[in-house]
């Protein structure tokens, strides 16, 4: 389930934001997370339904037309390609008029999950 980012969840996000590579020092995560908060990025966690454990993060940034996908992270454990292309598909449905893009780390799990998206 797709869960927007409260302040609350703070330590979680940066938890999870710290497995992507050149985010593992906590000072550097929190200042992603600081600068995306600053500029209206919104950050969304991933929920798993079925234990209620958030397993996944986003950070994503909206556009006219697209949903780019800056960061996303997942628990080691969890970084299923059904996690992650259920995470997508919630982000894909809140924002129903506009294309999820990715950054040039990020664009091959989006390009995946694309071709998953059109066989269903």
């Amino acid at each position: 389930m797709l869960v927007p980012y409260r302040k609350d969840y703070r330590k979680i996000i940066l938890g999870i934001l710290s497995f992507i590579p050149g985010l593992h020092d906590y000072d550097r995560v929190a200042e992603e997370v600081d600068w995306s908060l600053g500029v209206g990025n919104p950050i969304y966690l991933w929920q798993n339904d079925e234990n209620g454990d958030f397993s996944g993060a986003a950070i994503v940034e909206l556009g006219p037309e697209y949903v780019l996908i800056r960061r996303i992270s997942f628990l080691p454990s969890e970084r299923s390609g059904k996690n992650v292309y259920a995470f997508l598909t919630a982000l894909h449905q809140k924002y129903a008029n506009r294309r999820l893009m990715g950054t040039m780390a990020t664009q091959p799990l989006i390009t995946n999950w694309e071709k998953m998206h059109e066989k269903q």
